[in-house]
């Protein structure tokens, strides 16, 4: 009789092991099962529209987003100019001093690390492509009175570049990160968007039906951009590779290098943040900046300064103008070119603050209000306006000059601009393969931090999600990059996740209001 129910008992635990729920939920880990399944099933029914009705779906989505930029650009200019205020705000005010985090918490990693992570995820290859790009676009088709091409048209070109990368998108990031930071590790909650909005909905937070919406749209917001950067990033590296090595890449060798790049960030990301992130953000950081020094030292480094101190002046000088202008007689470019840039940006940012905002406040434990401001808006700001005098202004002056054609290369090729601009200077290709060795690196970093990210959220905000959940939305990632690469789908993805920006800011909104009670309430404690 005893053995008999011994048996049975091995064989109810045999059952119960091998039941397909509980090997799924030992690889995943803790799930948000509902969070989970439904995310999967959009991407898995915008794949399968991105392979068999590309065209449609990229036109239908761009008809809602011309409607947006063209509708809403009041909107977008105040609501960038009022994240941009509050981030002074807490910067400057009573709140300042408060602690994301226990009052005796330490930071779980040096500045220097937290700032090379954090420049990984929220520039990410993006600069490389744009770096070069952008101020010759407006140099060349320059809104604001100068006429293109002109010499006048060079520092006007810089500051519209600063304008778009600096105080105003790192303050949207600022926002979106402080609030999941502050209520995450002060008050014990999950690390997920919908904490943010903890100061409003107290203990009802996780159980919302609003907090499973805005975590939804920020697993929407993160899949959807970073398989679009990765994509796009395969096009400059594309170049690259055909540059350097003389090897055309086919659709076939795409793909194949794509699988690398996934198999690679599955692997960093797997191996947790103060491993494999950390330490190639870091690799990624010097290497940039060898780059970056490379081309003022061996370029025209007098001629940069001047035109660094001429930018800056411009940028600060016309700073409240240039955050309010809206264009509201149409002058440049028939009323298009604020569309096409401007509100465009400020669009792409708030679609990438859940994504970049989540994975700043993962990892900015133990900093104050005030040390995360200046640390996540100031300084990347300033590097920013660095590196666009140093790229932009060192591709100008070639253009200018006549040394390299980079205003044809770059209409023909996006990808080009740095890689061309390198074939004026005397060592040359070898910082082309520096900037390709840096471009492999920050799209690893960028897709393991996105993949890190979603893993979180869908494990209910676990500080380290379980290695089989990173794998899976690394894996979903990577995929839905080869399929829309290969349809071209990857245009009507970006702007999908553009055209939920709009809507996002009505969390964001309320990210702040949720703020201001949550320091209220943590002061009048003390």
């Amino acid at each position: 009789m005893e053995q008999t129910s011994v048996a049975k008992d091995r064989s109810d635990m045999l059952t119960r092991d091998e039941k397909p729920g509980s090997v799924l939920e030992r690889f995943l880990g803790k799930t948000d099962h509902q969070l989970f399944w439904i995310t999967l099933v959009i991407f898995i029914i915008i794949a399968g529209l991105g392979v068999m009705a590309p065209d449609r779906l990229a036109a239908a989505l761009q008809v809602l987003q011309a409607f947006i930029t063209t509708h809403f650009t009041w909107y977008y200019l105040l609501f960038t100019a009022a994240c941009l205020g509050f981030s002074l705000w807490a910067a400057a005010g009573p709140y300042a001093k408060l602690k994301l985090g226990k009052d005796d918490d330490e930071p779980e990693f040096s500045t220097m690390a937290w700032l090379a992570m954090l420049f990984s995820a929220g520039i990410g290859l993006g600069f490389i492509f744009w770096g070069i790009a952008e101020p010759l676009y407006h140099y060349m088709q320059t809104p604001y009175g100068a006429e293109p091409g002109s010499a006048e048209a060079v520092p006007v070109a810089l500051q519209i570049s600063y304008l778009h990368w600096g105080f105003h998108p790192w303050s949207l990031y600022a926002v979106g990160g402080l609030g999941i930071a502050y209520f995450s590790f002060r008050h014990d909650q999950p690390m997920t968007i919908a904490t943010s909005l903890y100061g409003i909905l107290g203990e009802k937070t996780e159980t919302s039906p609003w907090s499973k919406l805005a975590n939804l749209v920020t697993a929407f917001a993160t899949i959807a951009g970073i398989s679009t950067a990765l994509g796009l990033g395969i096009l400059s590296i594309k170049f690259g590779m055909t540059h350097i090595t003389g090897i055309e890449m086919t659709p076939g060798v795409t793909v194949f290098v794509l699988i690398l790049f996934m198999a690679a960030y599955i692997a960093s990301s797997v191996s947790g943040l103060k491993r494999g992130l950390k330490y190639m953000s870091l690799i990624n950081l010097w290497l940039a900046f060898a780059v970056i020094a490379f081309i003022f030292f061996a370029g025209p480094t007098l001629q940069l300064l001047d035109l660094f101190t001429d930018s800056v002046g411009h940028y600060l000088t016309n700073f409240v103008t240039m955050t309010f202008w809206s264009d509201s007689m149409d002058q440049a470019f028939d009323g298009k070119w604020l569309g096409w840039w401007t509100v465009f940006y400020w669009a792409f940012w708030i679609a990438w603050v859940p994504f970049v905002g989540g994975f700043i406040a993962r990892i900015s434990r133990g900093r104050t209000v005030r040390e995360f401001i200046l640390w996540v808006v100031l300084i990347p700001s300033i590097v920013m306006f660095i590196c666009f005098d140093i790229f932009g202004g060192a591709a100008i002056l070639a253009e200018r000059s006549g040394a390299v054609e980079l205003w044809k290369a770059v209409q023909a090729d996006m990808g080009s601009g740095i890689f061309m601009l390198l074939t004026a200077y005397p060592f040359g290709f070898l910082a082309s393969i520096m900037i390709f060795v840096s471009l492999i690196i920050f799209l690893i970093t960028s897709a393991d931090s996105a993949s890190f990210l979603v893993a979180m959220l869908m494990s209910k905000g676990e500080l380290e999600p379980k290695a089989g959940m990173k794998i899976v939305w690394g894996v979903v990632l990577g995929s839905l990059s080869i399929i829309l690469l290969q349809s071209d789908g990857l245009k009507a993805l970006q702007t999908a996740s553009i055209v939920c920006a709009l809507p996002f800011t009505l969390v964001m909104i309320a990210m702040m209001v949720s703020m201001v009670k949550g320091f209220r309430k943590d002061r009048a404690k003390e």
